[in-house]
């Protein structure tokens, strides 16, 4: 065994001792061009290499100087691949004396966890079945064919327009969750492969690691436009008044969805490509627009076919707010806690009761708590790794909350208003 080492050190060599780290060694290196994790007590310099993890920087850089081996197993389907990228990043291990995990946490629960996940392995839980998202890409396809007979059948009446972009956002809601099962690799055994198909889905059908974490997870980092957990006390203590807060229970309704698909998804994500020049992205976003225009430019016209392709979109906007919203935005919401695995995702996250119905309609993200626990695990197994999770937590005394679907949409325009009231309090009081 290698002394304790230094901030700065390079990679191992192959057959040297490696080196040793203790924890504040490593937590110095927690910056933008130098980032340290950890994984299996084995410690890796990822500084260059992040612009290269093939899922992003953001994504792997949000570990920076923690133990990372529960999110490294959880988003990695072949651990064995993996780890030959892993090998050129080593720098050193933990000293021996040192805690598998930095901070306060329940060493029993990590341990029970695993073994948990590993259970879950056993019983082919990662296994996905083709026929079932076969069935599902075959639904989408014949709600996109229903939507152009309704128009075609029945002309471009306001009656038919209705029910056409009703069904239209209905599939593209439905495609949304199907490229998010092919994002999570949760489809097909090779990355690759949900990769190619995840493009499919979004180019032509359609359009959180760290869930409820200021700037590590998109869908609570929506300030300034609405205040969510602590960014309302700080936002207050401040004075900062961009909006009037106190009343984002009321405007949420107006602004919310619109403005996440129309300008998040669809302008943001335009410019996005055409800045970093995606020119595979921008190929597949062009052949939707086109379809898209082509199918119902002959009833309507250019600008009436644009029209429509907005209303698809703002109905679509509702549906992807409030069904990704419902799990996360009446939970607790704030900035890093350092915790386990486990604990973070059971601390952000809770359940709507299923359904058939429910299970369709929210794409199983009514199993949001199994989902974030076990990103890579096909959705229609949750509810058979469901009791498992309910054990755990029940064990360690963990809170698994499962929501009636009403109450917890409910539950979103609630947490509005608390935020809200609490950033006013924050703002007339400091």
């Amino acid at each position: 065994m290698g002394g304790v080492g230094e901030p700065g050190r390079g990679h191992a060599q192959p057959g040297a001792p490696l080196p040793t780290f203790r924890w504040e060694q490593i937590r110095q290196h927690n910056l933008p061009g130098d980032k340290w994790l950890v994984i299996e007590r084995r410690v890796y310099d990822i500084s260059r290499w992040a612009q290269r993890h093939p899922g992003g920087s953001r994504l792997i850089g949000h570990h920076g100087a923690e133990d990372a081996t529960d999110a490294f197993r959880a988003f990695h389907q072949d651990l064995n691949f993996v780890r030959k990228f892993l090998q050129p990043l080593l720098i050193g291990e933990l000293a021996p004396e040192e805690p598998s995990h930095d901070g306060p946490q329940d060493a029993q629960l990590v341990e029970d966890f695993r073994a948990l996940r590993q259970a879950a392995e056993d019983m082919e839980l990662f296994e996905a079945k083709p026929a079932f998202f076969a069935l599902l890409l075959g639904h989408i396809l014949a709600m996109e064919v229903l939507a152009w007979l309704v128009i075609y059948l029945f002309g471009p009446g306001w009656v038919p327009s209705a029910l056409a972009a009703l069904v239209l956002a209905t599939s593209q809601a439905q495609s949304w969750c199907l490229q998010h099962d092919l994002g999570h690799t949760s489809v097909f055994r090779k990355s690759q492969w949900n990769h190619v198909a995840q493009q499919f889905v979004m180019g032509q059908l359609k359009h959180h690691a760290k869930p409820n974490i200021f700037h590590k997870d998109p869908d609570v980092t929506v300030a300034p436009v609405f205040l969510l957990g602590e960014s309302s006390i700080e936002y207050g203590k401040k004075k900062r008044r961009y909006l009037p807060y106190n009343h984002q229970h009321l405007y949420f309704f107006l602004i919310g969805p619109p403005l996440l698909t129309l300008v998040n998804f669809e302008v943001e994500n335009l410019a996005y490509m055409l800045v970093c020049m995606q020119w595979t992205d921008l190929l597949w976003a062009a052949s939707f627009y086109s379809r898209f225009l082509l199918c119902y430019s002959p009833f309507y016209g250019l600008p009436g076919a644009l029209l429509l392709f907005v209303a698809v979109r703002v109905l679509e906007s509702h549906w992807f707010v409030w069904i990704t919203q419902m799990n996360h935005i009446p939970k607790e919401i704030g900035h890093e806690k350092h915790r386990d695995w486990a604990s973070s995702q059971l601390a952000a996250t809770c359940n709507v009761e299923p359904s058939l119905f429910i299970d369709w309609f929210s794409g199983h993200l009514n199993f949001q708590i199994e989902h974030h626990l076990f990103p890579t695990m096909p959705r229609h197994n949750y509810r058979k790794v469901a009791p498992l999770v309910q054990a755990l937590c029940a064990k360690h005394g963990l809170s698994y909350e499962v929501k009636p679907f009403l109450t917890a949409l409910v539950d979103i325009v609630g947490s509005l208003k608390k935020s809200g009231d609490v950033w006013l309090e924050a703002y007339l009081h400091q």
